[in-house]
């Protein structure tokens, strides 16, 4: 699944994976910092969906509802 179809609870579920196998278990350094670049690029994605959906509340709200039906 590409990071453009994952949802805000699908990376953040991943996000949590690999927060809890790099408090919990005993690995490689080398693991150890892959895991925690890509945390980093996750933690980064799910930023990005929450500023897009504040953006999209905001802009619901401040026109009454952003439709005219």
């Amino acid at each position: 699944m590409s990071k453009e179809n994952k949802t805000f609870e699908e990376t953040l579920g991943e996000l949590e994976k690999i927060s809890s196998k790099l408090e919990s278990q005993d690995i490689p350094l080398d693991e150890a910092i892959e895991l925690f670049e890509k945390g980093i690029k996750l933690s980064k994605e799910c930023s990005d969906k929450l500023e897009n959906a504040k953006q999209k509340i905001e802009i619901l709200t401040s026109d009454g509802g952003g439709s005219d039906d």
